[in-house]
This record gives structure tokens, sequence and C-alpha cells, in this order.
């Protein structure tokens, strides 16, 4: 195809416009720039222009039905008139006259897009037309054909009208030999040799000169086996070399090319600076807000340090707690209660129930930590209004509004509210620390066994005093002594033991108070942590969501930005390629 080169390049530039254009819409850019893209993309698709110029019956039709590989005669777009014809790219067949010289013609056919065509009805038809023809389309002509026929080109008309061209306008015209083949290549040597040398007399210049037959490169279009020997033999491939050459070297369309990128490098220049800014605020965000959300765990850490001194202490006042709450374990397992009968100890509980070790111990507790964990709740509320002080004053023009305020609340009652909910979950820990030791259950199981070894003293008197009786009556005093002293030995035994089996209980009692300190300890830590977490965890429901948007707004901007350079190298390329192909002076 004539010119595919010069076309691939317009077809690449208008891709860039596209994209341009798309990204700009994308972004929300200013309409007067796509209005401007818009109208280069237009401008683009404006065809060459050719003007067919000769005498009638010199095969003009021929010519370019085998130029651009479609027969005009048989798509019955050529209507049967003597008129000038402007042929134009069109959905449908259509004939439209403008005056009574001339008609516009649209055609559904490919090659119209990219160029059209003024076909004239000849030199030598009517005078009139000349005129039309000069001032009106060989100004505009990008290439002015002169078609001649070999078998005799010297007729006056077509000279003649050569000299109304203005001498401005003949470096766009050629000179087309049509019909060679009935002409020998000696015959056809001497035409264009003279008809050289009479343009030089005449206009003082040269003009390119193509002996070709249309008929044979017509034929070539759908030849199989002789197509190229056909082509060979047309001549037509130096012309299709020659006008793809002016083509591709059209100054003035290359130069509308380069001003085409000029305007919309300048397009694509301003909006990858608005994207690069918008990507390094968008950067600027992403670090000031990583930074609030650092300082938000720091700070939590920075808090959890200054409750550390609580937990210790709270650790110290348990161990006193505990020293307490064992004085009350040896209450309930004194000998005394292991020698009561069960049923009694019930009605003397009935009457008088000890306190329980569970419900001492939590007071205690509170008793020694009260105050020293509501301190603690004021700690925590100051460090976070303190953090939202903070928050509120880095946060400026990133996370809020630059002119934005503390907000305004009943900080009085949101401090109560923090408070009071630290000071529940510190009481419920405790509580849950303390039921979970089960002490009062520890008791009943040690003061049972006691019971069980204390019943045989009792039932051992009346068996010594049977045994000491019986040895005096059977033997003598001394074996009564014996026995009596044997007696109350084992009598000792059973109170001994009964001795142990409390000692064992209490003893329980208190090793399981002082292992569970740590726990204690852990349990409380564990709470307290959660606790101040979950203080700072309310800056999350503004920091996260900010973050997460100036994270993707980031990374929006950087696929705009990538994506625009790569369309200024592809405009880079392009420049390079309108460079190379501009002609010396040209621009």
């Amino acid at each position: 195809m004539i010119g595919d080169d010069y076309f691939e390049l317009r077809s690449r530039i208008g891709t860039d416009l596209l994209a341009l254009t798309a990204a700009l819409r994308e972004s929300g850019g200013d309409p007067e720039s796509a209005a401007i893209l818009d109208n280069l993309i237009a401008s683009l698709k404006e065809p060459f222009v050719f003007v067919v110029v000769g005498e009638v019956n010199v095969g003009k039709s021929t010519f370019l039905n085998a130029l651009f590989g479609q027969d005009f005669s048989s798509t019955g777009v050529v209507p049967t008139t003597g008129k000038i014809l402007f042929f134009r790219h069109g959905e449908e067949h259509s004939v439209q006259p403008v005056t009574p010289t001339l008609d516009e013609v649209y055609a559904p056919v490919d090659f119209l897009r990219d160029f059209h065509i003024v076909d004239t009805p000849g030199t030598n038809s009517v005078e009139n037309e000349h005129q039309l023809i000069t001032e009106r389309f060989v100004p505009i002509a990008d290439l002015v054909i002169f078609v001649f026929s070999a078998m005799n080109p010297w007729g006056a008309s077509a000279w003649q009208f050569l000299e109304k061209v203005h001498r401005d306008w003949m470096r766009h015209v050629i000179f087309v030999l049509q019909q060679s083949d009935l002409r020998s290549p000696e015959e056809i040597q001497v035409i264009t040799d003279y008809m050289g040398q009479l343009t030089r007399q005449r206009f003082g210049r040269d003009f390119p000169l193509f002996a070709v037959s249309a008929k044979k490169a017509f034929l070539a279009r759908d030849a199989g086996i002789e197509r190229e020997r056909l082509l060979q033999d047309s001549g037509f491939h130096d012309l299709e070399a020659h006008i793809s050459s002016i083509v591709r070297h059209n100054a003035a369309r290359l130069n509308k090319l380069a001003s085409t990128m000029r305007l919309a490098r300048q397009i694509l220049s301003d909006m990858r600076e608005r994207h690069v800014a918008s990507m390094h605020q968008a950067k600027r965000r992403t670090v000031v807000l990583q930074e609030l959300q650092t300082e938000r765990e720091m700070q939590v850490d920075r808090t959890l340090k200054k409750i550390l001194p609580a937990l210790d202490a709270t650790e110290r006042d348990y161990h006193e707690s505990v020293l307490r709450v064992a004085g009350l374990a040896n209450d309930a397992l004194t000998t005394r209660k292991a020698f009561q009968r069960k049923d009694a100890d019930d009605e003397s509980e009935n009457s008088a129930r000890p306190q329980s070790l569970d419900h001492r111990l939590f007071q205690e507790l509170q008793h020694r930590t009260g105050d020293r964990w509501r301190q603690v709740s004021l700690v925590l509320e100051e460090d976070v209004h303190q953090f939202e002080r903070y928050l509120y004053a880095q946060g400026r023009g990133t996370l809020f509004p630059p002119d934005v305020s503390l907000p305004a609340h009943d900080y009085g009652e949101e401090e109560s509210e923090l408070r009071r909910r630290f000071g529940t979950h510190v009481d419920s820990s405790l509580r849950r620390f303390v039921i979970g030791l089960k002490l009062d259950e520890d008791i009943e199981p040690g003061l049972e066994s006691a019971r069980v070894t204390a019943r045989w003293l009792p039932r051992l008197v009346v068996p010594v005093i049977l045994g000491t009786a019986l040895c005096g009556w059977l033997d003598d005093l001394t074996s009564a002594g014996i026995a009596l002293g044997a007696g109350l030995l084992l009598m000792a035994v059973v109170y001994l033991l009964t001795q142990v089996r409390l000692a064992t209980a209490r003893n329980a009692i208190l090793d399981k108070l002082e292992e569970s300190s740590a726990k204690l300890r852990e349990m409380l830590s564990k709470q307290v942590t959660e606790d101040v977490t979950n203080s700072f965890t309310k800056f999350l429901d503004t920091l996260n969501p900010a973050q997460a948007s100036a994270a993707q707004l980031e990374h929006e901007q950087a696929a705009h930005v990538a994506r625009l350079q790569q369309l200024s190298d592809s405009f880079s390329v392009i420049e390079e390629q309108i460079r190379v192909l501009m002609p010396a002076g040209g621009k």
C-alpha cells in the first residue's frame, strides 16, 4: 500500500493520543485539554489529496484502478458525466452536486479514508473547468498527477493546463506516461527524453516522469504465478515508491504531525507533573500516617510501662493479703473443729458461719489495691487524651483539614466512663482470680480427713480402761500400769496424726496461695494490656481508612505516572521518526 510507513506512524500517533485522552479523562483532567486532544485526533484523519489531470482517453481511470487496486467503474462510484469528480469515503454510494461542474462522490472504498482523489474530465474538454481546478484543488493537493498517453503525449491542452499551475505548486507535479505497453522500450525512451527536454525549456525544471502500463499493473493485482513479472513490466514499482516517498516526506504533513506531537507533549508533561506531585503528596501522607501509627503503638508501650509498677505493687499486696487469709485458714482448721462432731459443727456454723476465705481475700485485695488502680486509670486516661491532642496537631492538612480543631466534648463524662470501665475490668479480673482459687472448697476435705482420724480417740478410751482393769485384775498393778501407758501412747499417736493432717491441709492452702501469685500477675497484666490497647484502638478508626486511602492513592498515582512515562517514551520515538522523515529545509 502507498505510504504504509507514514500511515503506520500516523496510526501510532493516533493510538498514543487516544491513550493520552483516556488517561486525561480517567484522572479528571481539564475539559480544555481533552477538547484539544479530540481535535488533534480528528485532524490526523485528514486524507491526502491527489489531483489527476490529463486529456480525455489517456487512461486516467485505468491508472487510478491500478494505483489503488480498486475498479472504479465496477463499483459504480464514477457517474457518467463530464464533471470534476471529488472522491471521498462514505458508508454508502452517493453523488452530491456541489457546482454545475463539480460533484462530490462518496463511496465505501477503504483507500478513500486516506486519499481524496480529484478526477478531472479531461484538459481538452471544458476550458472553464481549468480555472476551478487550479484555484480550488491544486493549491491543496499533496500531489498533482499529469497523465499522458504514450500514443500521443503531445496534446496541447495538457501542456497549456500545466502552464496555469503556479510555479510554487509545481513541486507537487509528476508525469505519468500511461499505456507504455503499446510502445517499444526504445520509443518510450525517446518520448521520455524529449518530454524532459521540453519541460526544462518551457518551465525551467524537470518533473518526475514514470512510464507505466496501468493495464498490466491492474491485472497483476489478481494474477497468480506471473504477478511479480506483470508488476515489474508495468513500471508501477518505481511510481508507487516515488508516491510513497512523497507521502512519507511531505513537509507540510510532517510539520503538522510535529505540531500535533508538541501540543500533545505539553499536555502530557502537564499531566505528568500533576500526577508526580499528587504521588509525592500521597507518599508524604502515607509517611505521616505511618508515623502516627507508630506513635500510637509506642504510646501503648509507654503507657504499659507506666502501669508496670502497679503490677509489682499489687503482687506485693497479694503476699500480705495471703498472710491474713492464712490466719483464717488456721482458724478453720483447728484441733477443736477436728474433734467436734460434724452435726454439732453444722449447728454452730448455722448460728455463726465463719467468714469465707475467698470473700476475705477479695476484700483484702480490693482494700489494698483499689486506690492504686484508680490512679492507674487516671494515667491511662491522660495518655489517651494526650495522644488525641498529638494526633490532631500532627494530622492537620494530612489526616484532617488544615483548620481542624480538637473536637469539643464533655471530657469529664468521657474520663469517668474510661476510668469506670477500666476499674470494672480490674475488679472483675481480681474476682475471677479469687473464685478460681476455690479456697473454701479446699478446707472441708482437709478438715474431714482430720475428723476421720480424730474419731478414733474417743473410741480408744473404753478399750484402754478395760485393758488396764483387766491387766490389774489378772495380774498385778505393774501390768495394769504398762497397759495404761500403752493405751495412752496409742491415743497420743491418734492425736498427733490428727494434728499432722490439719497441718497438711493448712500448708496446702498456703502453698496454693503462694503459687497463685504469678497467675494473679498474669491475669492482671493480660487484662490491663487489653484495656490499654483497646483505649488506643479507637484511633485506628481514623488512621486505618486514611492510611488505606493514601496507599491506594499513591498506587494509583504511581500507575498514572508509569503509564504517562510509557507514553512519553513512545512520543520520543515518534518525534525522532518525524525528525528523520522530515526533508532538509522542511522544518
